[in-house]
């Protein structure tokens, strides 16, 4: 992964071209962490395009901005195009230059126009600048791996991969909108278009974009088909996953870097390491995350899937306390509140990988979306029999097992019954599937000032996360509309933003991910539903799968959730000095998010119960200091580089 920025301006010779290459070389060198190799410009007549590279494919020939010399065309280019290699040979026509994927994207827009987005492998996010009719195009890859966030203007448009970048060029100033912390608060994170920050636009996933000088036409181009469901038994269904899961790890192993991969001691990413060690010879380096909270460490486990592979092993252990540490740089790095510590260990991991020589790792994300491995798809199911059933005692029995691993499954039928009702009077509502997890982080909307509450008042966030579905996904049946979601927020937002790509950048690693190649979403979307979920059995194809791969007490695990340690620290007479200044009253009067006097008494209660804080104001007190941390980075006193090289820039 690298790191992109550009921006239009008005053409011809009356333009202020040094000015417009100043702000460019500061966007670019804002980016370095995502791109330490190398950082470039290009100013033609009418567009700036920059770019930092992190070097993994063609380390001498794949430089950017790219451009043909024959057309003109201009590309900026974050991602991988794993099938660039197969896309090569059908592109013969094209006299290449370099072995770069750069080039197979520049030479497949050339023959196909944007068009050629569906036939990449990958994960990308791009600016191609074509000047025989002046337009620039933007694309994100179908899951939203790559970010790319833009800002419009009266007659010109400014992208970038992270919007520090389009603060540094001075196209926005960073404030924070109520719209992105109330959506952060209650969906985890924001949901695309919106961010944040007002005025900065996500570009959503698996769509394109065309600005024509005057406005942009944003247009989707993918979305996995769940009404085509094929009629397969389940030794066929395994084989399928199978041999797709071996290709989609194959072309993600392709790099001129060594490849490791993150392992949690879970079902997926043990599979995942299973086949890249194979695929390897058996020299694959594999990185973990260890706890000395019992609760939350899966050490056992990772060590039982080393010995199994016989993989070459770093683990890194992480106290309670350096979770305050480290999540000043993880708020900075998200660019956005965040709801759990658990982005903060996936930091320091991606710096022991930095630290230990490699700069590409394979994960496991996408495996729980795909084949519904999270307790969120059982719940679904239980509350859909119980709200059509609702005479049925039978779901009583349930409710204990949705979510074992979570301190409440332990409380009483009664209040269980209560946790779970939620909507239950209408079971066909596009949001029937989320409606307990985002009524519980919800309450996280009592904190906000009273300004921020009454400007957030007309828009509901749940109404925000459904305007990312697709009238057919609000049609499909539950547990695939469940799946959209999840795709369509939690995943790009969390999961592969604050905590995926974000945290792998800040320490300038590529993350790659099998488990969300397209095609394996497609291929699990025609899958009987009996294949993913039987009865309250998840993954079933990939325990299958893994048969004679990893050890049994692996396939028999049950969904063990990644958690990090609860940051009661952040309260405590330990705590950083910088969660003591910004939860002071005053600063929270500063920052004007939320009411000084509610986190005043919650701030005192987490000092007085310590470790015993409950899980629900533990959250709170999370996205309360994130929240303030991110006001205090970007609005305050926005960061800058220290130490950047200068930015070579071409003029064309």
């Amino acid at each position: 992964m690298c790191g992109i920025a550009g921006f239009t301006f008005p053409a011809g010779p009356e333009s202020p071209r040094e000015a417009q290459g100043g702000r460019l070389a500061r966007m670019v060198a804002s980016l370095r962490h995502r791109g330490p190799d190398a950082q470039r410009g290009l100013l033609l007549d009418g567009v700036a395009l920059g770019h930092a590279r992190l070097a993994v494919v063609d380390l001498a020939g794949g430089a950017q901005p790219m451009r043909d010399p024959e057309t003109g065309v201009a590309l900026v280019f974050n991602g991988e195009i794993f099938n660039h290699v197969e896309l090569r040979r059908q592109l013969d026509g094209y006299p290449f230059r370099t072995r770069s994927d750069t080039e197979v994207l520049l030479a497949a827009f050339l023959t196909w126009g944007i068009e050629s987005v569906r036939r990449f492998v990958g994960q990308f996010a791009f600016a191609v600048w074509d000047p025989r009719d002046r337009s620039l195009w933007l694309a994100r890859d179908p899951v939203g791996i790559a970010p790319l966030v833009y800002a419009l203007e009266e007659a010109a448009i400014a992208f970038a991969s992270e919007a520090k970048a389009l603060f540094s060029g001075g196209f926005r100033r960073a404030a924070i909108d109520p719209r992105g912390l109330a959506q952060s608060l209650t969906l985890w994170a924001p949901v695309a278009p919106t961010t944040s920050f007002a005025g900065v636009q996500a570009l959503p996933p698996a769509c394109w974009a065309r600005w024509d000088g005057a406005r942009l036409d944003v247009r989707p181009y993918w979305e996995p088909d769940f009404d085509a469901v094929e009629p397969v038994d389940d030794a066929t269904a395994a084989r399928q996953v199978a041999e797709l899961l071996d290709d989609a790890v194959r072309l993600r192993l392709r790099a001129d870097v060594p490849v490791g991969a993150y392992l949690s001691g879970g079902l997926d990413s043990s599979l995942l390491c299973s086949h890249a060690q194979e695929q390897l010879g058996g020299s694959l380096r594999t990185f973990s995350i260890a706890f000395g909270d019992q609760k939350l460490d899966e050490r056992r486990h990772q060590e039982e899937v080393v010995a199994a592979l016989r993989t070459e092993h770093r683990a890194v252990e992480i106290a309670a306390r350096e979770i305050g540490d480290l999540l000043p740089a993880a708020v900075d790095h998200a660019e956005q509140a965040i709801v759990r510590t658990a982005p903060a260990p996936m930091l320091r991991l991606s710096r022991l990988v930095h630290d230990e020589g490699l700069r590409v790792v394979l994960t496991g994300e996408g495996a729980d979306e795909i084949f519904w491995g999270y307790d969120l798809f059982r719940e679904a199911k239980v509350r859909d029999a119980w709200a059509r059933r609702p005479r049925s005692g039978r779901w009583r029995l349930l409710l204990p097992a949705l979510h074992p691993s979570l301190p409440h499954a332990a409380q009483p039928a009664a209040i269980l019954a209560e946790v779970y009702g939620a909507g239950l009077s209408d079971p066909d509502q596009p949001a029937f599937s989320h409606l307990v997890r985002w009524s519980a982080s919800g309450r996280l909307l009592r904190f906000l000032s009273a300004s921020v509450a009454e400007a957030v008042a007309a828009e509901d966030p749940i109404v925000s996360a459904l305007g990312a579905l697709s009238e057919r996904s609000r049609r499909t049946r539950l547990l695939a509309r469940a799946q959209m979601l999840e795709m369509r927020t939690l995943l790009p937002g969390y999961l592969l933003g604050a905590q995926g790509d974000r945290m792998l950048m800040a320490a300038s690693v590529e993350g790659r991910y099998p488990y969300l190649d397209h095609r394996l979403i497609e291929l699990a979307a025609r899958l009987p539903d009996r294949v993913k979920l039987r009865a309250m059995r998840e993954k079933r194809v990939l325990r299958q799968c893994a048969r004679g791969r990893l050890p049994a007490s692996i396939l028999a695990r049950p969904k063990f959730p990644y958690r990090a340690p609860i940051a009661w620290v952040l309260a405590g007479p330990e705590a950083p000095c910088w969660a003591a200044e910004l939860l002071s009253p005053d600063a929270v009067r500063a920052a004007g998010l939320f009411d000084a006097a509610k986190v005043s008494r919650l701030v005192e209660k987490a000092r007085a119960v310590g470790s015993a804080l409950s899980e629900a104001d533990a959250m709170a007190l999370v996205s309360i200091a994130t929240s303030q941390l991110l006001w205090a980075g970007f609005v305050q006193s926005m960061p800058r580089p220290a130490d950047v090289a200068p930015v070579s820039l071409e003029a064309a």
